[in-house]
């Protein structure tokens, strides 16, 4: 991601317990301030459960812009919801929903969503909200391919791990 944002001239900040990229580290609240667009690729644990809440989406820059293609509970949907429809936040671009469970890749032909904060963000001029599809990229399926033969190979020979 860092790449591709370089790769259009934009200055690009992070927050990561464990550094591995070649950006400028900076405490969150510090790149929330500053962010025109938060981007979240984080794995979902108690420690990062709403890690964007009401308070922390309160400290984002006005305007500012939320990608989510982590998980749907790292963001705190229903303040998500209240920021976009107050102009608080200029817009969402969400891979995943808190609560997305049993509603993408099923039929729903007669049936009304349940969610009903899925349903307003869907609604939202300024929200784009997509099937959990942002891994389907050629070198993703290639990957999962090829490890799925790796793995089927590894244990018709008996090995292990």
């Amino acid at each position: 991601m860092v790449d591709r944002l370089r790769g259009f001239g934009c200055p690009v900040l992070a927050h990561d317990n464990r550094p591995k990229t070649a950006a400028d580290h900076v405490p969150l609240d510090e790149l929330l301030r500053r962010s025109d667009v938060v981007t979240l690729h984080t794995p979902l644990t108690a420690e990062t459960h709403h890690l964007l809440d009401r308070d922390r989406i309160d400290r984002m820059k006005r305007g500012a812009f939320v990608v989510n293609t982590g998980r749907g509970a790292l963001l705190d949907t229903t303040a998500l919801l209240a920021a976009l429809e107050n102009g608080r936040l200029g817009g969402a671009a969400l891979d995943v929903v808190e609560g997305e469970e049993g509603i993408f890749y099923a039929d729903h032909r007669g049936k009304t969503i349940e969610s009903k904060t899925l349903v307003r963000l869907q609604e939202l001029p300024n929200v784009l909200v997509s099937p959990h599809t942002a891994y389907y990229t050629d070198h993703a399926l290639t990957d999962t391919v090829e490890n799925s033969l790796r793995n089927c190979s590894n244990f018709m020979n008996g090995e292990t791990a």
